[in-house]
């Protein structure tokens, strides 16, 4: 019985890890739901022992600000966001940072997973449109997200469950996370320039989209009662 839950585990872990398995048409939540089935109908954990493994506070409260961050992109108010930020008339450097602060923040009090999901092909196209090259933009957003979702408490699903079963004090921890959290941004823009300086911001692609001017003014701004809601 150790062995088929090993094995399970290492199928699994896999299968989060790369997406997906060989012959196997699941997404990562599909790869771990078939993992818990086969460990019920293999009887190494009861029906019972797997409904008491769920931390229900914590999922409730993770599917709460899904729902919310949800809502703000199909307000538009993470597209927008993303604009305000390209539309600042600065250095790529400085642009890289205005980008890693908002990413970090919004990760901070939403779900980073929609927060990137919704704001990375904004600041592609923005880099496209002024010829740069987006990977480390990009690149810097993925970064921000995950470390600024380890300032606060519902930042990620693991804060929620740590918080949950600790009882953790909402403030205290911000307290606590905030300094690493805002070394950890700050080196992780100072890399990214260093090795930007060497290699250039601009895009050597000659395939790289033409700037799209033919957005109105409308489409650039949030449904703000979508978004208010």
């Amino acid at each position: 019985m150790t062995f088929l839950i090993v094995t399970v585990f290492l199928l699994v872990y896999l299968g989060m890890l790369f997406d997906g398995l060989p012959f196997v048409q699941l997404d990562r939540t599909g790869i771990a739901l078939l993992g818990a089935i086969s460990l019920v109908a293999s009887q190494a954990m009861s029906v019972e022992e797997a409904f008491r493994s769920l931390n229900s506070p914590s999922l409730i409260l993770l599917f709460a600000f899904m729902v919310i961050s949800a809502q703000l992109r199909l307000g538009g108010f993470y597209q927008w966001i993303a604009r305000r930020i390209g539309a600042l008339r600065t250095r790529p450097s400085m642009l890289l940072g205005a980008v890693i602060a908002i990413a970090a923040y919004l990760s901070a009090v939403f779900s980073n997973d929609v927060v990137c999901l919704a704001i990375a092909p904004v600041i592609a196209e923005i880099c496209f449109s002024r010829r740069l090259n987006p990977i480390p933009f990009l690149i810097g957003l993925a970064c921000a997200a995950n470390i600024g979702s380890a300032a606060t408490l519902i930042g990620n699903p693991q804060n929620m469950l740590i918080g949950q079963t600790l009882n953790m004090s909402f403030g205290n921890y911000l307290l606590v996370a905030a300094l690493p959290v805002a070394l950890s941004l700050s080196m992780t823009w100072f890399l990214i320039v260093v090795i930007r300086h060497r290699q250039g911001w601009k895009t050597t692609d000659e395939s790289s989209p033409p700037p799209d001017n033919a957005r109105t003014e409308e489409e650039m701004q949030p449904n703000l009662w979508q978004s208010g809601k």
